[in-house]
């Protein structure tokens, strides 16, 4: 299995298109090579993203694991009201809806960023900021990590 790595920054164009980086192509082609789901994050300034894979494990926690009518049912459920099925053409290209671009403040640039089974779209300079207090955790535990790119 093929995971989301690596942190691409991409310009998003005056009709509101924008390219997924190639890598993320590579790792979508396993499962659904022209669309993927995005979702506003339930605890950042960001969107989630990823597969079918992903959405059908939010859809299978919220049948099998969480307990009805409780706080984590109803974040599942959010997840699941809120997320969009994007399509994208063999150059990668999409386009972000405009309440997801709103709610991630994504204007002229998308940073992509790997997480394992998913991925999350940012604005460059808010990643950059959330970032920024990881690598300060990372220095007083003596761990040191890199900037992202375009960062």
């Amino acid at each position: 299995m093929k995971y989301f790595v690596g942190t691409y920054t991409n310009k998003v164009d005056r009709k509101g298109r924008v390219s997924l980086p190639s890598a993320f192509r590579d790792v979508l082609g396993n499962v659904s090579a022209t669309h993927f789901y995005v979702f506003p994050s339930p605890t950042t300034d960001s969107l989630e993203a990823g597969s079918e894979n992903l959405i059908d494990f939010i859809a299978s926690s919220i049948e099998e694991n969480a307990p009805m009518f409780s706080t984590e049912e109803q974040t599942l459920n959010y997840i699941m009201a809120n997320a969009r099925l994007i399509n994208y053409d063999k150059t990668g290209r999409f386009v972000l809806p405009d309440e997801l671009a709103e709610f991630a403040n994504i204007t002229d640039k998308a940073r992509f960023v790997g997480n394992g089974n998913r991925f999350q779209i940012w604005q460059p300079d808010l990643h950059a900021q959330s970032f920024a207090g990881h690598r300060e955790k990372f220095a007083k535990s003596g761990l040191t990590i890199k900037k992202p790119n375009g960062g």
